[in-house]
């Protein structure tokens, strides 16, 4: 089955379009207009500082981490030299009326921002241009009218622990222990939808279920690995969120995964699968070492699961087999995972679920460790660290819109906008504010004929 680019790869594409059209057009101060929307956001934001004392504005000092952090830099101190080097492109967008902050004023004003106010306000801005965007893009990820099955997106969710961040001798048990922090994704748009502050990874379990609640999944499959295979959160995401699950399944619900491999342990009842129509899917991926089998199986045969029924809309479940051949030894070791789903027994949507799960790991965890340096950063204030993810995954997803124009990696289009900030900076803020109020989208439409 060949690969369908997600909404995000199509809109990257279309962004570089946009540029040239940017470019022709009259655009003199798009790049201040979308600040000017920043700004009026930013403003909305509590300010907890004594205000006699202040010398830097609030949202200058969002600006500045912002523009540091989309220009390649990781750490306060460079984040600092970036703004004194760059002074006089950052005041085209920032008031600026003193002297930079230091390095440690930006980390300490991090330190007592609220999370819930910083994401919001990034959100809205995201949320936004996502859906002047999508009036424009294929909506549906996977549809078939003749099954009445459409799907919008899958929304996976993980958790993240960032390490190098304890402080030693603390006398707060929280801060004897990393960060960790509960993430939920689109796949389909790149975006992290939500970034929440745990104490300790089983508290995923009731913070799952609270994002649920807030989130509009109408039309999405929602993927967890198996410490959120809860009956309660399978409630969640149906009847609150209005969508659809696919849950990973282990040890943790003992006899319904006993119950569940043991059926598909059943060579018959595999086969019988494969003969049915849509129920069976096998892909294959050859690399310089090895060769990759995936088969999907998926089946509605449910009648005999005795807890069925306290599984929130349970349809069917699925089995994936990974088969991997060393070219070399010829020897092969298979992986196996089982499934709960409130899908229609659908291989190829099953498939879509299973595989798009593992982006918020491979794609959204993967990024910030490595491009981001995340996990090698090494402060110690787990707030100033929580928000500064906040800022990262803000300038992943527009990293990402711009690499189809740069033609780079990740690393490098950040990087180059650092060696450039005078004329990338008013580039990408002008696309930004194009995105942001639908100006010039009808160069989606050309790339969709």
């Amino acid at each position: 089955m060949a690969k369908k680019d997600t909404k995000l790869e199509n809109l990257s594409k279309t962004v570089h379009m946009l540029i040239e059209e940017i470019r022709l057009s009259e655009t003199e101060g798009l790049d201040r207009i979308f600040m000017d929307v920043y700004s009026q956001q930013a403003d909305m934001m509590t300010d907890s500082r004594q205000q006699g004392k202040v010398k830097h504005a609030f949202k200058d000092i969002l600006g500045i981490v912002f523009f540091g952090v989309l220009a390649g830099n990781d750490e306060w101190e460079d984040i600092y030299d970036f703004a004194m080097d760059e002074r006089e492109t950052l005041i085209n967008y920032l008031d600026l009326k003193n002297e930079i902050p230091s390095h440690d004023t930006m980390q300490r004003v991090f330190a007592i921002i609220r999370p819930d106010e910083l994401q919001g306000m990034l959100k809205e801005i995201l949320v936004q241009m996502i859906e002047m965007a999508g009036q424009h893009l294929d909506q549906y990820l996977y549809q078939n009218e003749e099954l009445d099955c459409y799907v919008r997106d899958v929304i996976a969710a993980d958790g993240k622990e960032t390490r190098h961040t304890t402080k030693k001798h603390a006398k707060d048990p929280e801060d004897l222990c990393n960060l960790n922090e509960f993430n939920v994704m689109s796949t389909e748009w790149g975006v992290c939808l939500s970034s929440t502050r745990i104490n300790e990874k089983t508290n995923e379990i009731p913070e799952m279920q609270a994002v649920m609640k807030g989130l509009d999944c109408r039309k999405c499959i929602v993927t967890a690995d198996a410490m959120n295979t809860q009956k309660e959160t399978a409630r969640v995401i149906v009847q609150e969120a209005h969508g659809d699950y696919c849950l990973a399944l282990k040890g943790n619900q003992k006899q319904a995964y006993e119950e569940i491999r043991n059926y598909f342990a059943c060579k018959d009842l595999l086969e019988n699968i494969r003969q049915k129509s849509g129920q069976y899917q096998s892909e294959t991926e050859e690399s310089t070492y090895a060769i990759t089998i995936r088969e999907y199986f998926i089946t509605d045969d449910i009648q005999w699961f005795e807890d069925r029924g306290r599984w929130e809309k349970l349809q069917s479940i699925g089995y994936e087999r990974k088969t991997i051949t060393i070219k070399e030894t010829e020897e092969s070791h298979i992986e196996e995972r089982y499934y709960l789903c409130s899908i229609k027994p659908i291989a190829e949507l099953f498939a879509i679920a299973v595989r798009r799960h593992w982006n918020i790991e491979n794609n959204l965890h993967w990024t910030l460790d490595v491009v981001f340096r995340e996990d090698s950063l090494g402060s110690k204030e787990k707030k100033a660290v929580h928000n500064m993810g906040l800022i990262r995954r803000f300038v992943m997803f527009i990293i990402k819109l711009m690499k189809t124009y740069y033609g780079r990696s990740m690393r490098r289009v950040r990087k180059t906008i650092g060696r450039k900030p005078e004329t990338e900076l008013p580039l990408i803020l002008a696309v930004l504010r194009v995105l942001y109020t639908n100006d010039l989208l009808d160069s989606i439409d050309e790339l969709a004929k």
